[in-house]
């Protein structure tokens, strides 16, 4: 299915859509997974590897359920086009993985967690929190697409936002 954004000539399928959201929020749990002292480009070379090997799983397992014996191309071609589909699931990752990088590059430090429950912002808080924002124009951009008025497509995005906003509170728990 192929969907147009309302006033522009933009088309995305379902599945960037789909690919987006969900390639966004893995990025982010995968990060926030990262054990403490690990370097930035570990925690790039982590979520990097995750979310193939979701995307893979995913078309893979969407390739075997829905692929029909009597296919005229085959079970082989049908899997390569398929596996195509798990594309937009690991670009999803690329905001993530650019923070990653800068902090690499320029030797910003991870979050520090103090012994009295403060917390002085690192990369993975930032690289977090803009996931939230970028989860936002997903949001934003699915409901625009399925027919959703501004404001009904805005509550759509808040509702994306806070998912990436629970990530970040579990984020702070958790260590």
């Amino acid at each position: 299915m192929v969907a147009r954004l309302p006033s522009a000539n933009v088309q995305l399928q379902v599945n960037d859509l789909y690919g987006g959201v969900v390639g966004t929020v893995l990025a982010s749990v995968m990060l926030a997974a990262v054990p403490d002292g690990q370097t930035p480009m570990y925690a790039a070379a982590w979520i990097v590897v995750s979310v193939a090997i979701a995307a893979v799983t995913r078309s893979y397992g969407q390739h075997v359920s829905t692929h029909q014996a009597g296919s005229r191309s085959g079970f082989w071609v049908d899997l390569g086009r398929t596996m195509l589909t798990g594309i937009p699931l690991v670009i999803a990752c690329v905001p993530t993985l650019i923070v990653l990088l800068l902090a690499h590059v320029t030797g910003w430090s991870d979050d520090v967690f103090h012994a009295d429950g403060s917390v002085t912002p690192g990369y993975t808080t930032v690289a977090l929190g803009l996931n939230a924002v970028v989860l936002f124009g997903w949001g934003v951009v699915a409901a625009r697409v399925g027919g959703y008025s501004r404001w009904g497509a805005c509550g759509v995005g808040i509702v994306n936002t806070t998912i990436g906003l629970v990530i970040v509170v579990l984020n702070g728990i958790l260590r």
